[in-house]
């Protein structure tokens, strides 16, 4: 799948670059440069999943920025324009602050224009009181929906019978 970067940018804040199909850099107000988008998952689905990712490329103090929201929202916008498409997230735990990261996806979602079109499904899963923070959102009407919907569960309930995750 390829997003278009001419669509993202007609309502991004910031001028967003593409730097492969479904990868796109920016740079903040703020001089801090971001990166966001989707790889592909090879274990929740064969095909039609990917993983959502924004990172600040250089660690550095990023200030609160609501214009991050606006390109986070457009480059998701152009993501979902494709009806099939399903979006995987996990809350990144090296800090300490994945369930701080959990409530801002959530926020995120609610504060997306068109939320009402998707459905979000989230999941805390507990390898042994080390737990990760998920979420995956779905086009409500993707023809797989709620195929789609009991397999992420499935797969969040089994995950920590399946893979051993630790701490870094």
């Amino acid at each position: 799948m390829r997003l278009s970067v001419d669509r993202i940018n007609e309502t991004s804040p910031y001028w967003v670059i593409q730097l492969e199909d479904m990868v796109f850099r920016f740079v903040t107000k703020n001089g801090v440069i971001c990166r966001v988008g989707f790889y592909h998952d090879h274990y929740f689905l064969k095909e039609g999943a990917y993983h959502f990712f924004i990172d600040n490329s250089d660690n550095t103090f990023a200030p609160r920025d609501p214009d991050v929201f606006n390109v986070v929202t457009a480059v998701i916008e152009e993501f979902f324009r494709h009806q099939t498409a399903v979006m995987l997230y996990i809350c990144e735990p090296e800090d300490h602050r994945e369930k701080t990261r959990a409530a801002l996806y959530k926020r995120w979602f609610e504060a997306y224009p068109n939320h009402e079109k998707l459905t979000l499904r989230t999941a805390e899963i507990d390898f042994k009181g080390y737990v990760i923070y998920s979420g995956m959102i779905i086009r409500n009407d993707h023809p797989l929906h709620d195929i789609i919907l009991e397999a992420f569960d499935a797969f969040t309930k089994n995950a920590p019978k399946v893979y051993d995750v630790q701490p870094k």
